[in-house]
């Protein structure tokens, strides 16, 4: 079976820690993968609240994820601190792609990349809409910001 093999995002644009709870461990006492799903949705969420959205408006629409990818590299276990690096890429009319590189701090070892791919709704009308053109403008500024 092929790999799934991800680049880290060429430009990051905002970065958050996280510590690895008992509760994100699996059987094999390391990191779940759905541990991790759920740290890659709130590093979104926090880039968002950091630019002063949240998923259910952006500029009046909300964001749907449409496809996610993990390249998982190396493992994690209770009480690692991760770092999380947020970067976009691909825009396209109706969206974009989210990419995490998520670091151990401690062992500066790449636990995964991962992939977001993303495209904007119009909830009232429940239809595709159009990325608005500010926030693809907002984004393309090259400022970096930490949480």
């Amino acid at each position: 079976m092929q790999r799934v093999k991800l680049s880290p995002p060429e430009t990051l644009i905002f970065s958050m820690e996280r510590r690895v709870g008992i509760s994100d461990l699996n059987y094999a006492r390391h990191m779940d993968s759905v541990a991790m799903i759920r740290v890659i949705h709130e590093a979104r969420l926090q880039f968002l609240a950091d630019l002063g959205f949240s998923e259910s408006n952006i500029y009046g629409l909300g964001m749907v994820v449409t496809d996610l990818a993990i390249d998982f590299r190396s493992e994690s276990f209770a009480n690692d601190v991760l770092t999380i690096d947020v970067g976009i890429s691909q825009f396209n009319r109706y969206g974009l792609d989210i990419g995490f590189q998520v670091t151990n701090r401690a062992l500066d070892t790449v636990v995964c990349i991962a992939k977001l791919g993303v495209v904007f709704f119009d909830f009232d009308n429940h239809k595709l809409a159009e990325l608005p053109g500010a926030f693809r403008s907002l984004l393309e500024k090259p400022a970096s910001r930490v949480a």
